[in-house]
């Protein structure tokens, strides 16, 4: 798995906490809005890269040695059950917070912790791939940054559609293919 894959799969992925945000930010007023932007976003890029690191590990300690003959099929499996995963999500509502949970740091840690098993499905399969753990962490964090706050940034309280929602639709459709392609290659 080349690093392009890898950080196509990653936007796809962080789609999820796009939507997140997206969804928060029209329930939001101004005044709490930002800090909870930036608040959202670390813990979302946290959790994801926590995540991303446990499934990682997770690869090597335990199905390293059983798993390298159909590392390409696990893969495929993981992937395409995300995209499939993402095209259920664009049509039924997305977790979001409201301006009384911008206090709430449970539902964040639920929230984040819900949205991150993507990220630990990502990790045991680029393990699978061999792909290299440091740099796909960092790039996984400052992608789920980077999303969270464009997220943010869509969402208006005057909005009365959720373009996110499209967008994950999209993201599935490419899980898809980059499943197809795990096996295809």
């Amino acid at each position: 798995m080349g690093i392009i894959s890898v950080l196509i799969i990653f936007v796809c992925i962080c789609v999820d906490n796009m939507v997140s945000a997206n969804m928060s930010a029209m329930k939001l007023t101004s005044d709490n809005r930002s800090v909870f932007s930036i608040k959202m976003a670390l813990f979302f890029a946290g959790f994801n890269a926590l995540f991303f690191g446990l499934g990682y590990l997770i690869s090597i300690l335990f199905f390293r040695n059983w798993v390298y003959l159909a590392h390409n099929w696990v893969a495929f499996a993981f992937l395409l059950l995300l995209g499939i995963k993402f095209m259920l999500e664009s049509i039924e509502k997305s977790p979001s917070f409201n301006s009384v949970d911008t206090d709430n740091t449970g539902k964040l840690f639920k929230v984040s912790m819900l949205i991150a098993m993507n990220s630990f499905l990502v990790g045991y399969a680029a393990e699978t791939m061999d792909a290299s753990c440091f740099p796909a962490l960092i790039f996984l964090a400052l992608i789920t940054f980077g999303m969270t706050l464009l997220g943010f940034h869509l969402g208006r309280p005057t909005s009365k559609t959720i373009a996110s929602k499209k967008v994950e639709l999209i993201a599935g459709v490419i899980l898809i293919v980059m499943a197809v392609r795990m096996i295809i290659v």
